[in-house]
C-alpha cells in the first residue's frame, strides 16, 4: 500500500508559505473586519447561534467558519492572526488533500509538484491568509470532489459517507454551493465515463443523506426558529439567489471576466496554465480519465460563475484545484523560460509601479475613506518601497532563467519570492494606509472608558480593536461616537480624536473647536 504522508520538508515548507507573516498586518475592512467582529461579538453576547454586526443579524454566511474562529480566539485571544488561523489551517489541509490524491492516482514527484504549485500560487495563498469563509469552503469543495473521483475508481461505502460529510460541512460554511458544484461536476463526469448508474447509486444513498441532514440541517432549523423569515430572506434569497441573478455591490463583469483573471490568480504559473490547455483533449471520447475529470470540474465552475451576475475574482478558486493537478501532471510541457516569465513579469512590474498608479486611482475615487487611504498610500509607497520591490522582483525573475532549475521548478521558487514580497512588504504597507486610522481611533476610545456608538460608518474592525460591540445609532448630548469627518456637522460635535478621515466625537449642545490628539503608538 502506498504511503500518503507528506515528506517532512514539504509539510514544513507548505505550512510556512500558508502562514507567512499572518500577524503582520491589521484586519482589512470590510470582509475580514465583518467576519472577525461577528465572531468576537458571539462571546460578548453569549450567542453562538446567530452572528451580528452592530446589533443587526448578519446572514451573509452560515455558522461553521465563525465557530472555528471562535475556537481559535478562545485559545489564542483576539490577535489578528487568531482570526486568520482557521483559513491558514484550511489552506494547509487543502495542500495535503491535493498531495494525497495526486500521490494515489499519479506518482510521488507529481504529488510534490502539485503541493508546491498550490502553496505558491498567488490566489490560493492569499485566500488562506484572510479571515473569511473562502479558504475553508475551497478545502471542503476540493476534498469532496477528489473523494468522489476516488469513489468512482474504487467504490466503497466509507468514501461515499465521506463525500456526504464533506458536503454537509461545506453547506455549514457557505450554503448550497457546497452541494451544487459537486453534483454538477460529478454528474457530468460519471455520465462521460459511462458510470451513470454509479452516480444514481451515489445520489440516492439514503444513509449518506441521513448523515448530511444530521450534520448540516440542525443549525439552519435553529436559526430559522430564532430569526424567522428574516433568515430565509437574508441568507437564501439575498446572498444566494440574488447573488446569482443580480450583480451585488457593483461586482459585475462580462463572460470573459474569469478567463482574464485566472492567469493572475495562479501567478506565477500563467505560462504553465497556457501550456496545459491541449490536455483538454481528454474531454473527447477515449481521453485520459483523470484529465477528463479535472477539466469537467474546472469547466463547471468556470461556466457556472461566468453565468452568474455577481462576479468576484475568488469565486473561480473553486475550480483551481483541478488546474493545479493538471499543471503538476503536465509540468514538463513548459520548456520556454520566456513564456514562463511573462506573467510573473506583469505581476511584479505592477507591484514595482504601484506608487505611480496611486494618483490615477485617487482621481477616480469619491469615498472620503478611500481618498484618504490613497493619500496615505502616496506617503508609505515611496522610493524606498520601489527599490526594495524592484530588487525582489529582479531576483524572482532571475530565478526563472536559472538553468539548474526546470521551468516549473523555477516558477515555484519565483512564486515563493513573490509571496515574501507580498506578505512582508506590500500587504503590511497597504494595511497601514487603510487600517491604521481605525486602529488608532479604537485605541483612543479604549482609554475613554465610556460607551461608544457608531455613526454612519461601516468599519467593523473598529469593534474588534475596541473589543466591544458599538451600537449604531444617533448620539444623545454628551455621548461619544465613532464617525467619518464628511458625515458630521462640526457645530454639533466636539472632535476628541482624528486620524485621517476617522473621528472620535462627542455630541455637544454648543459649537466646540476641534481638539487635537497625539497619534496612538503601534503596539507590536
Amino acid at each position: 500500500m502506498r504511503s500518503f504522508a507528506l515528506p517532512l520538508w514539504l509539510l514544513i515548507l507548505t505550512a510556512g508559505l500558508m502562514t507567512l507573516n499572518l500577524n503582520g498586518y491589521l484586519l482589512f475592512d470590510h470582509d475580514e473586519g465583518a467576519f472577525s467582529e461577528a465572531t468576537r461579538g458571539m462571546f460578548e453576547r453569549g450567542d453562538f447561534l446567530t452572528t451580528y454586526l452592530n446589533d443587526n443579524p448578519r446572514f451573509d454566511k452560515p455558522i461553521l467558519i465563525y465557530w472555528l474562529q471562535a475556537a481559535s480566539i478562545a485559545v489564542f485571544g483576539t490577535d489578528v492572526w487568531a482570526f486568520r488561523l482557521p483559513s491558514a489551517l484550511a489552506g494547509i489541509g487543502w495542500v495535503w488533500a491535493i498531495f494525497a490524491f495526486t500521490r494515489r492516482f499519479t506518482d510521488q514527484p507529481t504529488a510534490v509538484s502539485a503541493s508546491l504549485i498550490a502553496a505558491t500560487a498567488l490566489g490560493i495563498n492569499v485566500i488562506c491568509h484572510v479571515a473569511t469563509a473562502d479558504a475553508l469552503l475551497n478545502m471542503l469543495l476540493a476534498t469532496t470532489l477528489l473523494t468522489m473521483y476516488a469513489w468512482s475508481q474504487s467504490p466503497h461505502k466509507g468514501l461515499l459517507y465521506l463525500v456526504y460529510v464533506l458536503m454537509a460541512l461545506g453547506t455549514l460554511t457557505k450554503g448550497p454551493v457546497a452541494v451544487v458544484i459537486p453534483f454538477l461536476a460529478g454528474g457530468l463526469f460519471f455520465i462521460a465515463a459511462g458510470q451513470f448508474r454509479d452516480f444514481l447509486r451515489a445520489i440516492f444513498f439514503v444513509p449518506g443523506w441521513i448523515v448530511f441532514v444530521v450534520i448540516a440541517v440542525p443549525w439552519y432549523i435553529l436559526e430559522y426558529l430564532a430569526q424567522g423569515q428574516a433568515f430565509i430572506d437574508g441568507f437564501f434569497f439575498k446572498h444566494n439567489v440574488n447573488r446569482f441573478n443580480n450583480a451585488m455591490e457593483g461586482h459585475d463583469g462580462g463572460f470573459l471576466f474569469y478567463p482574464l483573471v485566472l492567469p493572475f490568480l495562479l501567478a506565477p504559473f500563467g505560462g504553465l496554465l497556457l501550456r496545459i490547455l491541449p490536455s483538454a483533449r481528454a474531454l473527447m471520447v477515449g481521453g485520459d480519465k483523470l484529465d477528463r475529470f479535472l477539466w469537467i470540474w474546472f469547466l463547471v465552475v468556470l461556466v457556472l460563475f461566468s453565468l452568474a451576475s455577481t462576479k468576484l475574482p475568488h469565486y473561480i478558486l473553486y475550480g483551481v484545484t483541478p488546474l493545479v493537478i493538471l499543471m503538476a501532471r503536465h509540468r514538463e510541457w513548459l520548456q520556454s523560460r520566456w513564456l514562463a516569465a511573462v506573467f510573473p513579469l506583469i505581476v511584479l512590474s505592477l507591484l514595482v509601479a504601484f506608487p505611480l498608479l496611486i494618483p490615477v486611482v485617487e482621481s477616480r475615487l469619491t469615498n472620503p475613506i478611500e481618498i484618504a487611504t490613497a493619500q496615505r498610500a502616496a506617503v508609505f509607497f515611496d522610493r524606498d518601497f520601489v527599490i526594495v520591490a524592484a530588487i525582489g522582483a529582479l531576483i524572482a525573475l532571475a530565478v526563472i532563467f536559472w538553468p539548474r532549475l526546470k521551468p516549473w521548478q523555477a516558477l515555484c521558487a519565483s512564486g515563493a519570492a513573490q509571496l515574501i514580497l507580498l506578505w512582508f512588504l506590500f500587504v503590511p504597507m497597504f494595511s497601514e494606509t487603510q487600517q491604521r486610522p481605525v486602529w488608532e481611533a479604537a485605541m483612543f476610545a479604549r482609554g475613554l472608558d465610556e460607551p461608544v456608538y457608531t455613526q454612519s460608518v461601516n468599519l467593523p474592525s473598529f469593534n474588534v480593536y475596541l473589543d466591544k460591540v458599538t451600537e449604531k445609532r444617533s448620539l444623545e448630548p454628551g455621548e461619544i461616537g465613532f464617525a467619518r469627518e464628511d458625515r458630521i456637522k462640526y457645530d454639533d460635535y466636539q472632535i476628541l480624536f482624528q486620524s485621517g478621515p476617522v473621528l472620535i466625537i462627542r455630541r455637544d449642545d454648543v459649537t466646540a473647536e476641534p481638539i487635537t490628539a497625539e497619534p496612538v503608538p503601534h503596539e507590536d
